[in-house]
């Protein structure tokens, strides 16, 4: 490597000595580093690129963090919440974290704290405010422009029951609404739908809606990170089994372990002694039972509540035990 290609790094530095990878190594484990000279003195000459400049740092320069944020205060005033559900101090605050953590799709999601709910939320530039699945709020743009002729292989069965010409519909209706409408399986919908009579796509599984009996497919191959705090998922969710998870990847990955739908009843931790509102008379409806072994693990613990990630055979063994056990068909536990 000669010295014009080294030194086209910010913080490179350049040694005139060809160095074998045993000499290397007795530089960097006895000698303390190969004596080399920094490539660059001074700022000079020194490109960073986009919403970064060039600081000296012990003699030394370095690329820093430093987005254009004229005018913007005076356009964002105040605390916003960004799109990763975080409340950020200022917009340029967010804009200096997406450069550290070179996340370029995190932006603002709209001026003041982050809400769970869209009463209180202004959106900017005509978007108007939706709910997620975790009943999140974002801000969105609903001019769709969904193609006249779309239908018949397209259609889709929302959750609300309504059969949509194509996914682009759902999501128009779902827009105009103010709050997601997932798909639960393609085609019309029908009368006596279950995961035995419905076909998902490639690489989804069936669920089933324990509130109805109602086929739900959704995609199960996802990987939940390890979470370091609650403040890097947004929060704790209360499931509509009254669990709460510290993650909506970690509630999924138990729904789908169990065979059983769980979706998000609040943001934040469920109350102890509050009634699920589950139903189970369906539960022999369940495609798929097996049990995948998650480890039970509790994440979370307060006065109120207990955040964890359940063991899905524990679960299985709780539900067929409520299952033999009933003697009516709205049983709730």
């Amino acid at each position: 490597m000669d010295h014009d290609t080294c030194c086209a790094y910010v913080n490179a530095a350049f040694s005139s000595q060809q160095l074998d990878s045993g000499a290397l190594f007795f530089w960097k484990v006895l000698g303390g580093g190969v004596p080399c000279s920094p490539c660059k003195e001074t700022c000079e000459g020194v490109e960073c690129g986009e919403g970064k400049r060039c600081v000296l740092r012990n003699g030394t320069p370095k690329c820093v963090c430093s987005p254009d944020c004229r005018g913007l205060s005076k356009i964002l005033k105040g605390p916003v919440c960004g799109t990763d559900g975080r409340k950020y101090k200022s917009a340029c605050r967010l804009r200096k974290r997406a450069c550290r953590t070179k996340k370029s799709n995190l932006s603002v999601a709209y001026a003041g704290p982050c809400q769970r709910s869209c009463d209180k939320i202004n959106c900017p530039n005509g978007k108007y405010c939706l709910l997620d699945q975790n009943l999140t709020p974002h801000c969105v743009k609903c001019s769709r422009h969904c193609a006249d002729n779309e239908g018949g292989d397209k259609q889709v069965c929302g959750t609300d029951g309504v059969t949509y010409r194509s996914p682009c519909y759902l999501k128009e209706a779902a827009c105009k609404k103010g709050k997601a409408i997932p798909i639960a399986y393609r085609g019309q919908c029908f009368k006596g739908a279950s995961c035995r009579n419905i076909q998902c796509k490639e690489r989804q599984v069936c669920l089933t809606d324990p509130m109805n009996g109602e086929p739900r497919c959704v995609t199960c191959s996802y990987k939940c990170p390890n979470v370091k705090s609650q403040r890097e998922t947004g929060g704790t969710i209360c499931g509509t089994n009254n669990r709460t998870y510290i993650s909506w990847c970690h509630m999924l990955k138990d729904s789908c372990s169990t065979g059983f739908l769980i979706e998000t009843k609040f943001p934040g931790s469920c109350q102890i002694g509050e009634k699920s509102g589950w139903n189970y008379q369906h539960h022999n409806k369940v495609k798929n039972k097996k049990k995948t072994g998650f480890s039970s693990k509790e994440a979370h613990s307060s006065k109120e509540s207990k955040t964890v990630e359940l063991s899905s055979s524990n679960q299985m063994d709780d539900l067929k035990q409520n299952a033999n056990s009933m003697k009516t068909d709205n049983l709730q536990i």
